[in-house]
Formats: C-alpha cells, sequence, structure tokens
C-alpha cells in the first residue's frame, strides 16, 4: 500500500557577526530544516510558518519569490510513503530555540557544516540555492 504526504517548512537563517547560520533540527530520520504536514485547507505558506513555531518557537519572516520542492519516498510501518516536501527561505531575528517532543536537538551552523550535517542530498541543494538567495538579498559576501 502506497501514501502520499505533503509537507511545508523552510530554510531558517540567521545572521551572526556577518555570517549566516541555518537552523537544523535533528529527528527521526537525522538533520533536517523545520517542517511538517500541509493540514487540509492550509497554505503552503501557513503551514511552514505554523510548523517552525511548533517545532522551534521561532516567529520567522518568509522570504519572498523563494519556493524549492523536493520530492522522495520512505518506508513507515510497513507502507511505502511518498513525501513531496514544499521549503520556504525565513529570516529569523532572535536565536532562541524552544524544541518540541519531536526533536531531540538543534543546531545554528554555518553553511559547510549544515551540508555535513543534513540527511537528504535532495535537501543539501535546497540549502545551496537559499545560500545563493541569501547573498543576493542580504548583500553579503
Amino acid at each position: 500500500m502506497y501514501f502520499y504526504e505533503k509537507s511545508a517548512g523552510a530554510v531558517v537563517y540567521t545572521i551572526d557577526h556577518g555570517e549566516v547560520l541555518y537552523l537544523l533540527l535533528h529527528g527521526r530520520y537525522g538533520w533536517d530544516f523545520p517542517h511538517g504536514i500541509v493540514r487540509l485547507r492550509e497554505t503552503d505558506e501557513a503551514a511552514a510558518l505554523r510548523e517552525i513555531l511548533e517545532e522551534t518557537g521561532l516567529k520567522v519572516e518568509l522570504v519572498p519569490s523563494f519556493r524549492e520542492e523536493i520530492r522522495y519516498k520512505y518506508s513507515k510501518r510497513g507502507h511505502t510513503i511518498y513525501r513531496e516536501v514544499v521549503y520556504f527561505l525565513a529570516k529569523s531575528r532572535e536565536r532562541t530555540v524552544k524544541l518540541s517532543r519531536e526533536h531531540d536537538a538543534y543546531v545554528w551552523a554555518a553553511r559547510e557544516k549544515a551540508l555535513r550535517l543534513i540527511t537528504r542530498d535532495e535537501t543539501r541543494a535546497v540549502l545551496l540555492r537559499a545560500w545563493r538567495k541569501i547573498l543576493e538579498i542580504e548583500k553579503i559576501s
């Protein structure tokens, strides 16, 4: 039996002394950006903001004109799950995270460390596209 899930979340970043730091959460499936299931009649953007708040306690601002989608499959309780994840880019003005029970750790990581920690190749590619967008909008070298 096959199932389909749609999730939304964001590459959450902050700027610390001119350095871009990315928020990664650790859970059952490894390191990833905050994201979760899109509810019925909920927009992807609303789901992303809700999930970030629920998983981290952070109120963030979505950066316009950034939207990346990845697709993958995984197995859960003997079922194949096809998942689509929509990632936005979100800036956080604060760094104090209140981690939900879904995750056991978090880290604010620079790009190279984040690339090493992230579990999925598809998600690493999203980080690289987000990094390029951040360089564009933040005017960082």
